[in-house]
């Protein structure tokens, strides 16, 4: 089975991405860190890999108000937030697709995972949410989106976090 887990990189203010730092001690999976930029990201993973090869795309982001590791189910078809991505584009409430979806729910049984993890349909209107959109569009039977939470930037959160995402994809692959 193969699994890809990517991660963002730095945006705004802040020295560092929990997802990044958090993909760091994820092994045994095809890795890739996205810059935080609304459709260029989605375009970037798929300039660098066949997304149709993997079993399990597994993207990361932080969310650093957030207490616990959280699960997205859902993503919607809007982007809009006050801060800039890393391009310096701002979007406020545009939709991210033609399409008239507003929701796209993923496919993957997160009812597996549920014990492992916290399950939220909110993904945000940022960068986390467009890139999940574009991945529950276009391979909604294997795609999942996980915030990080909070880490004090701390190296053992980063591990605790990395472990929780390795036994949650250990879960969805056994049972495939």
């Amino acid at each position: 089975m193969k699994v890809l887990v990517t991660a963002f990189k730095p945006f705004g203010k802040c020295n560092n991405n929990y997802s990044e730092e958090v993909i760091k001690y994820i092994n045994n999976v095809d890795k890739i860190i996205l810059d935080v930029c609304y459709d260029k990201c989605y375009l970037d993973l798929c300039e660098a890999y066949d997304l149709n090869d993997y079993d399990l795309i597994i993207s990361l982001g932080e969310a650093r108000m957030r207490k616990t590791l959280t699960l997205e189910t859902t993503a919607k078809n809007i982007s809009s937030c006050s801060l800039p991505d890393n391009l310096g584009i701002v979007k406020s409430n545009e939709k991210i697709t033609d399409n008239d979806i507003e929701f796209i729910n993923t496919l993957v049984d997160v009812n597996k995972v549920k014990d492992l993890v916290e399950l939220s349909n909110d993904a945000g209107k940022f960068v986390c949410n467009n890139i999940y959109y574009h991945l529950l569009t276009n391979h909604p039977k294997k795609s999942l989106f996980i915030h990080i939470p909070e880490c004090d930037n701390l190296e053992e959160n980063y591990k605790k976090h990395a472990e929780n995402i390795i036994n949650i994809i250990n879960v969805l692959l056994k049972n495939n």
